[in-house]
Parts: C-alpha cells; structure tokens; sequence
C-alpha cells in the first residue's frame, strides 16, 4: 500500500514523559475480560480516540520505539481534549470552558487554561487567531490528511473494580485503499464511571511506535 503518510505532525506533546518507562502494571487479581468487553460501545470510542492520538505522536518526527508513558498534566489533557474536538467534534475554536469540559470528560478532572500562551511549543491549543476562530483558543496541531487512523483492541485485563487496563494496536491505512500498516501500541488505563459523559476516564497512558 502507499505509504503517503501526514509529512508531519506539527506540534509533539512530550512535555513531562519519561523515557524509558514500564508498562501499566496489573494486580494479583487481575482477570483478562476481552471477550465480555468487546463489545462495550464507550470502552471502544475511548480507545478510538486514545488511539488516533498515540498515533500522531508515533508517526510524528520524535516517534520512538522506546516505551513512553504520557504525563497527564494540565498541558497534555488540554492538547489531547484539543485533538479531539478537532478530529471527532469538527471543532478547532474553543472557550475556556469548552476545554475544561471535555477534559474532564476524558480524565475525570478540568485541565487548568493557564497554561496556554506560555512557551508552551508544544501544546496542539493556543491563543487564537482570530481571522481563523472566534472563540479565544484554536486548535494548533496538524492534520492526517488522506492518512486514516485505526486500531484494534488486543487485550482487556480488569485490574479492580471498573478499572480496566486495555492493550490496542495502533494501525494507520489510507482513504481509498483496503489495508493497514501497524503503526505502533497503545495501553491505557482507564475508570468505568457515569460521571463522564464517555462513560469512562483515562487514568493512564502508554505507547511506542512500531518503527
């Protein structure tokens, strides 16, 4: 298949990672529950978006093969929020609260604004441009272009009680064209909860790029 990748993923958050890191670890009582959950409709959009993510960052110029953990700090939540209101909401102007809102959809706590506009390179929201967005921050970050993300969910292990830890293959294809190419791994931790709109939060964060 062609290999007509996104050239670039403009901004890379990398902002408090570690490299290199161990995987999320599970309990002694930890049961492998991928069949009963394979079909649970939030689990898998969280995973899809989760997935569409790690893979911008595995496809991106500092794509690693080493294992890297994501620091779910302010900066990191509201790049990620950004990046899905962007790709799956067709959103790319946001207000304050906008962004906290989705963040706390998605982590279960609001990510601080304050961090925007401070040297922040790397954040994929900033002030906006108002030629492009009326709301007083944009989305920054690039574009898949004719790239497709997928992924496929490998593992689901529950570690306690509505804690699950999710084992997915992050794989990119391109419009038009039957295939994929695996792109990397993903493994996230995540919190079954009716608070969240998702129907879960993501507690953890794990990838690495397959090349």
């Amino acid at each position: 298949m062609k290999k007509r990748w996104m050239k670039l993923f403009m901004a890379v958050v990398l902002m408090g990672i570690a490299l290199p890191v161990m995987a999320v670890h599970t309990e002694a009582a930890s049961k492998d529950v991928t069949k009963q959950m394979a079909s649970d409709k939030d689990l898998k959009k969280v995973c899809k978006m989760m997935a569409a993510y790690t893979t911008a960052m595995n496809i991106s110029d500092k794509a690693t093969t080493e294992q890297t953990t994501l620091s779910l700090n302010d900066a990191n939540k509201l790049s990620i929020a950004a990046f899905v209101r962007y790709n799956y909401k067709d959103d790319f102007g946001y207000t304050k609260k906008e962004l906290k809102a989705e963040s706390k959809a998605l982590f279960g706590k609001a990510a601080s604004t304050a961090v925007i506009g401070k040297n922040n390179a790397d954040l994929l929201v900033c002030s906006a441009d108002k030629k492009y967005a009326a709301e007083p921050f944009m989305y920054c970050g690039g574009e898949f272009g004719d790239s497709v993300p997928k992924y496929k969910i490998t593992k689901v292990t529950r570690i306690k009680k509505n804690v699950y830890q999710v084992e997915i293959d992050n794989k990119l294809g391109v419009y038009g064209e039957k295939g994929s190419e695996l792109a990397g791994t993903t493994v996230l931790k995540v919190k079954k909860t009716k608070v969240s709109r998702y129907g879960y939060v993501v507690k953890g964060i794990t990838y690495r790029s397959a090349k």
